[in-house]
This record gives C-alpha cells, structure tokens and sequence, in this order.
C-alpha cells in the first residue's frame, strides 16, 4: 500500500501522521492524547456495566460486572466489550491489588511500564484524530486516506452501494445479522442482538446501514458518543466486494467529524493484524491499552484453538451457540 505524503514510517512497519513520534501516536511516556481523551467517562462506563448486566443477568460488585465461568470461578471484569475503561494506570493498578486471590480482569489505556510497549500480536485500540484536521472530512479525505482508499470508496458509489442512517428494531436486527456473519467468519462468538438494542436505546447509539443496489444489507456499524470521543463498538461487512467496507468506514469518519467528534475510537485489534492495517487507511494510529488480570498473557493465542473450533461449526450451529456463550466470556 502506497504510503502518502501526510505519514511517515516508524520503522517498525507502522504509518504515523506527520509530526507525532512513536511514543505520542502509541501513547508511551506521557504522549498521546489528553487526560480525557485517554479514558472513557464514568457515566458511559457506569451506562455500558448497567446494559451488560442486564441483558447477560450479570451480579454487580462495586466497580465489578461478576461473569459466571463454564469451567471454573466466575470472573470480576472491569469492563467486557471495552478497550479500557474510565481508569486511570495507578487507580487500575491499586484496584488490581484489592482483587489478589480473585479472577479479575481491568482494562485501562496506555502502557503500565515502557516495557510493555505494544508489539506485533499484542492489542491496541485504533484511533483517528479528527481535531488535527479541523473536524473537516474534506481534510481527512484528502490528507489521511491514500489514493488506492478514495478509489475503493467511489467505486462502491458507482456500483449503487448507499449508507444511511437508520434506527428502530430492523436497524438492529441487520447490524446483528452481518455481525453474525462476520464474526462467525473470524472464529468468534456474535452477541444478541438484544445487547446491541439496549445499547443503541439507553445510550444514544447510531446506527449505519450500507445497503447494495438492490436494498440488501451489505455492512453495518453502531457509534456512540462519549464527551469527546466518537466510539464504534461494532462494526462489520457482509459483502466483502466493490470496496464496501471503505464506504462504511469513510461514513463514519464522515459522521464523527461532522459533528465535531475530537477523535473516532475504532475499537482494539491485534497490532498489525488485517483489521489493523484496514483502519490504518483511514488515518488511525494505534494506542496501547493494558489488562490487569489473575491470567496474565497474549488473549489472541489464548483462544486461537478455540476460534479454528468455532470457525469450522456449520452457521446455523454457531448463530444459536454464540449469543448464549457470550454470557460466560469476561475476556470477550
């Protein structure tokens, strides 16, 4: 992929906007975004804990969603479905310690020590800057997506593919169905579409529908707003032609920026993984993010004998299964 003038290597294979080093664009030694920018709010955290709990029948402890376990205790997850939560790196640290002799998992942005800086197979969260380009999408077109990203984009115009913003159940239950396709593809669990439904409900969630020529759905995403932050917790694409995925995704830029988003949070992704690489288009830089656990270690090689397994069951097998084992997933 041609590398354009606004982006520069690394030298690790990475492409960062012109002007930030390593450590500011990977959120090591104190660079990177703002105190806010670098954590979601306690009322989003407290919102998101109280939709999970509900619709998965979770217990809540303090701070806690309690998930059960199908092959042992139950897990103390701070907090299932997000990257990092409303923690700072000390207060996560010192809430890890008053967890010793219980499973526990936290999630909070940033590095505990340089050391841990990411690497290939470890999970960053992908993220563009919007307020470098004066919340202009004309600007993000131009300077953040390369020449080969624009073409896919109109392409996926001329062939008759549209987005638009869509709600109420039908928007729901088609995000469900490509996410089902999606991650069944990838070897992982879909959530009910309940969860998304309370999600998009409670919290104001937007829902973006491409649909091809014919009407049919083609990719789905649902954005919510956090202060500052523009956070895509779900997103995928059914038909993998005509640069589809480029529309959907170009949409959302478009969306956040519009509305003065200061950055459009992607989610986590294995660094340099083909996810990875897809939201590097668009000008996301990668952030670490850590999790404190009683388990530590790599999750993407943890379950990757448990994604061939799931991978290899027939749809209709792994459309029932998935929405009912997400309940015991604390990692998830």
């Amino acid at each position: 992929m041609r590398v354009v003038s606004s982006e520069r290597s690394s030298g690790t294979g990475m492409r960062l906007p012109r002007g930030r080093s390593v450590d500011a664009c990977m959120g090591v030694g104190g660079g990177g975004q703002n105190d806010r920018l670098r954590r979601h709010s306690p009322e989003f955290v407290a919102a998101w804990r109280e939709i999970y709990c509900s619709v998965y029948r979770w217990r809540r402890e303090g701070r806690f969603a309690v998930v059960p376990s199908l092959l042992g205790r139950p897990v103390f997850s701070y907090l299932p479905g997000l990257g990092y939560t409303d923690l700072a790196p000390a207060e996560a640290e010192a809430l890890a310690r008053e967890m010793r002799g219980r499973a526990f998992n936290i999630r909070v942005f940033g590095t505990l020590r340089r050391e841990d800086a990411p690497r290939p197979g470890s999970s960053v969260v992908m993220r563009l800057d919007l307020a470098s380009f004066g919340h202009d999408p004309a600007s993000v077109w131009r300077d953040a997506l390369n020449r080969k990203t624009r073409w896919e984009v109109r392409r996926a115009r001329r062939a008759g593919y549209t987005v638009s913003e869509e709600s109420g159940p039908q928007a729901v239950l088609s995000l469900a169905a490509v996410l089902r396709t999606v991650l069944a593809r990838h070897g992982a669990p879909s959530p009910p579409a309940a969860l998304f439904s309370a999600v998009a409900r409670e919290m104001g969630g937007r829902i973006l529908v491409v649909r091809g020529p014919g009407g049919e759905v083609a990719a789905a995403s649902l954005s919510l707003r956090d202060g500052p932050l523009a956070f895509v917790p779900w997103g995928g694409v059914s038909d993998r032609n005509w640069g589809v995925g480029d529309l959907g995704f170009w949409a959302m830029v478009e969306q956040a920026a519009r509305e003065g988003a200061d950055v459009l949070d992607w989610g986590s992704c294995e660094l340099e993984s083909g996810a990875f690489r897809f939201k590097q288009k668009f000008g996301a830089a990668p952030s670490p993010v850590s999790r404190l656990s009683h388990r530590p270690g790599n999750l993407y090689r943890r379950y990757a004998p448990a994604q061939r397994l799931f991978r290899a069951l027939p749809g209709a097998v792994s459309g029932r299964l998935g929405p009912k084992l997400c309940r015991y997933l604390a990692d998830y």
